[in-house]
């Protein structure tokens, strides 16, 4: 059996990592770091890369690859020396208060994760490191890890971006965050294992795999997966998934039965509804930011702060473009009272109260009540002049800072409509 160690480590050099493509990027995240006179070397390094919100992904990989020594590439080794001379070693106290909550915490993940691998026939030692880092971007786009697999250990590591602790549950960031998180990287393992007994992957199913096997993982236990289908797989993936599923025999414990589940959906890939869930209007949020579409803002009103939170997940089309222009799809911005904005409203079911500035919305929980004067709406809209395209309803009079959403919200939107609170760019339903 498994033995399983949870630890929270430290490293320096990628919490100083951040901080550069934080001060480049000027993003407005949990704690302001100190200032810093980073070397032009590693900031051209940096900008090299580009400083979307996959910035801190790109590079935090590279560096935790390295930690577990299958990374050597010469622009890891030159970020290294650049950064080992310049960084601060000593922990500030907003980096060992998350340290310490971590750690208070360990056991509990470690139990919960324990049953998951008892039949995880993968190493007999199974370390996962936590990484909370105070200045990368929340959660949900901000985690990133390593796994290595040696002859009888295999090490996990998680780094992500920490709000501070009372929002902790607000982002996710419970036991069961941990153990998705290291089980998505045991299981990469776990295939790479194992491949000679379920042959070559045919092309496309690659992708699924790793997400479909740490569902049976999850589905056995009973843990976490019941009644969270929704939280684990995008809208647009859901069939295939389901067709995917339902040919697991549920035989409890992986061992064999895992591999010849493999086998068996590896031999009928693709699945005869394929082209079901394969859309060319998107009915989510999250399809949309997959696709990487090509947007053109319509923002007559200057509401927004910046388009940065926008240009993370999408291209924007610019107006000198003119022929890019008539191929992207129009990201609507409208105050709640603008024209047109009402039948906008009508189509998803927001009613308007004409007494006092607010709008109901009717969802499958029932009614709820939004003050118009500082809540944001984004929306996927139909209507009959184009197949789709993005509104957000904002307050009418702008803030001085304008309107923006939180990355790591928009990251997690699996439906076709989500209400934001305008000040702090966090979603309400």
């Amino acid at each position: 059996m498994p033995t399983l160690r949870v630890r929270v480590g430290q490293y320096p050099l990628l919490l100083e990592l951040c901080r550069a493509i934080n001060e480049l990027r000027q993003d407005k995240l949990w704690t302001v770091p100190k200032e810093r006179n980073y070397p032009p070397a590693l900031l051209n390094l940096i900008r090299n890369r580009g400083l979307r919100s996959n910035v801190y992904r790109y590079w935090g990989s590279l560096l935790l690859k390295d930690m577990l020594a299958v990374q050597s590439e010469p622009e890891v080794k030159l970020v290294k020396r650049i950064l080992s001379a310049s960084a601060d070693t000593k922990a500030d106290e907003v980096m060992a208060e998350y340290e310490s909550h971590l750690a208070s915490q360990c056991e509990a993940i470690r139990e919960y994760l324990a049953p998951l691998i008892q039949n995880f026939d993968i190493a007999e030692v199974v370390e996962l490191k936590l990484y909370p880092l105070s200045t990368m971007p929340p959660p949900q786009i901000g985690r990133f890890g390593a796994s290595l697999s040696k002859a009888t250990t295999t090490s996990v590591h998680l780094a992500f971006g920490a709000p501070p602790l009372h929002l902790w549950d607000d982002f996710n960031l419970t036991v069961s965050f941990f153990a998705r998180g290291g089980i998505h990287y045991l299981v990469k393992e776990w295939l790479l294992a194992h491949e000679g007994e379920y042959g070559e992957v045919k092309e496309g199913l690659k992708p699924y795999l790793i997400n479909l096997v740490s569902a049976i993982i999850l589905m056995e236990v009973d843990h976490f997966f019941s009644t969270n289908f929704d939280l684990v797989f995008h809208e647009e993936d859901k069939l295939v998934y389901q067709w995917a599923l339902s040919q697991y025999d549920g035989k409890m414990g992986f061992g064999n039965h895992l591999i010849q589940y493999v086998r068996n959906l590896n031999a009928d890939w693709p699945p005869p509804h394929l082209g079901d869930v394969r859309h060319d209007v998107p009915m989510t949020v999250v399809h949309t930011i997959q696709k990487k579409v090509r947007v053109s803002i319509s923002d007559q009103y200057n509401l927004l702060a910046n388009t940065r939170w926008i240009a993370d997940y999408y291209d924007i089309a610019e107006a000198e473009d003119d022929g890019g222009l008539g191929r992207a799809y129009p990201f609507l911005v409208l105050p709640w009272n603008a024209e047109g904005a009402a039948e906008i409203c009508s189509r998803h079911h927001i009613q308007h109260s004409y007494h006092e500035a607010a709008v109901t919305y009717e969802h499958m929980t029932g009614q709820k009540q939004f003050d118009t004067t500082d809540t944001l709406c984004l929306l996927i809209d139909d209507d009959a002049e184009s197949s789709w395209k993005f509104v957000l309803l904002c307050p009418s009079a702008r803030t001085g800072s304008g309107y923006y959403i939180e990355t790591s919200v928009l990251s997690q939107i699996h439906t076709a409509i989500a209400f934001v609170d305008s000040a702090s760019g966090r979603r309400i339903l």
